[in-house]
């Protein structure tokens, strides 16, 4: 009834399964792609009925996350995303319902927290700091540490990856993040590419992991440091920041799976209540006027999204319109 395919991150060894799975399964089978970033428009091209093809993006470890993000390409049928939808109840997780964009929803904001850790870590701000603060921000693992676990090498493959895509597409090529610069020289010049090779920004040791000490010679940390909680307000308003700019894109279908979808997925802050409701929370208008006043120090990232700066005008909040 349903095929899961859950190989490597690279287009032509996807469109390559596709075809071979398609060759044995009955022709009303759905047939999913668990993939975290790559559209599932493009990998429906592999496939003789678009219309069956969809993505069920788990979450890792499998066993241990309840969400499964369930995204929608073009030619996607609603019964293809009902069954999907069943299964995905039926194995007792959590769905949420997306639309087909690069990154999805899930891991586009998820990138923006680990991100900025390594950007800070550029700036020459103390690596135990960023850990830290990524801790008392509420998040279940601090950024670096996190990153160790993604890989370096995979980050940098997946950076590779969408920037042929988009020269292939003809479109713009997004800033790129300062965080970016750091993956390359830890994972590409020093070859530290993570937790699978026990060296990434930390050494590993079994069970026990510290630290990388070579990592204050790569980026001396500066003598004056930020404070803590401007370290916590960056990793969070970065990450609801891209939430509300997801939102607003239509990329998620309510305010409800945005916010399931940032605590169930990536484990944004849990005791926020989710990535818009920390905007609700903080409120709109706050919320516009401390974006703005990380923008003008670190860049245009945390410029407010419109839907946020439309909010705060209003006098609103993120809720769901029945």
């Amino acid at each position: 009834d349903l095929v899961i395919e859950a190989v490597f991150e690279d287009r032509a060894i996807k469109a390559e399964t596709t075809k071979k799975a398609e060759a044995v399964i009955p022709a009303s089978a759905v047939y999913a792609s668990n993939t975290s970033t790559l559209p599932i428009t493009g990998l429906a091209q592999a496939s003789s009925r678009p219309q069956n093809f969809i993505g069920l993006h788990f979450f890792s470890p499998v066993d241990k996350m309840p969400l499964v993000e369930i995204i929608v390409g073009k030619d996607t049928s609603d019964e293809t995303l009902a069954r999907g939808f069943d299964y995905v109840l039926q194995i007792g997780k959590t769905p949420i319902v997306v639309n087909d964009k690069r990154g999805f929803y899930t891991s586009r904001v998820f990138t923006t927290y680990i991100m900025e850790g390594m950007a800070m870590l550029g700036e020459g701000v103390h690596p135990r700091s960023i850990e830290v603060a990524g801790l008392k921000a509420g998040m279940p693992m601090p950024p670096l540490a996190l990153q160790d676990e993604v890989s370096l090498s995979l980050s940098l493959y997946i950076a590779e990856t969408t920037k042929k895509d988009l020269i292939a597409e003809g479109g713009p090529l997004p800033a790129v993040h300062p965080g970016f610069a750091v993956v390359q020289k830890v994972g590409g010049e020093h070859k530290r590419i993570g937790k699978k090779a026990n060296q990434g920004f930390y050494d590993y040791a079994g069970k026990e992991k510290s630290l990388w000490p070579g990592l204050l010679d790569v980026y001396p940390p500066k003598a004056e440091q930020p404070s803590q909680q401007e370290l916590v307000d960056r990793l969070l308003y970065a990450q609801a920041n891209e939430a509300a700019r997801c939102y607003e894109e239509k990329v998620v279908r309510s305010v409800a799976d945005s916010n399931i979808g940032s605590i169930f997925g990536w484990g944004f802050a849990p005791h926020q209540g989710g990535a818009l409701q920390f905007i609700n929370a903080v409120g709109p208008a706050k919320f516009a006027e401390r974006a703005r006043e990380l923008a003008a120090k670190y860049g245009a990232r945390f410029e407010p999204a419109a839907i946020v700066v439309k909010l705060a005008a209003e006098g609103g909040r993120f809720a769901d319109v029945v």
